[in-house]
């Protein structure tokens, strides 16, 4: 399960950083309020792409 995530995110290294830094900045920068519902809407966003591209729990 863990493999076939990190190759998720190895095949596709332009998400993968748009998803790091929209974490990191979330964490340790703490933006603005309505900028950070901006960059949380996107985080779930991804979230929801990369599980519906992964999809690991088909057979």
């Amino acid at each position: 399960m863990f493999k076939k995530i990190l190759l998720g995110f190895v095949d596709q290294p332009v998400f993968t950083s748009l998803f790091v830094a929209d974490f990191a900045l979330l964490v340790f920068h703490r933006p603005p309020f309505l900028f950070s519902i901006v960059m949380i809407g996107a985080l779930v966003g991804m979230s929801m792409y990369m599980g519906q591209k992964l999809a690991i729990f088909d057979k």
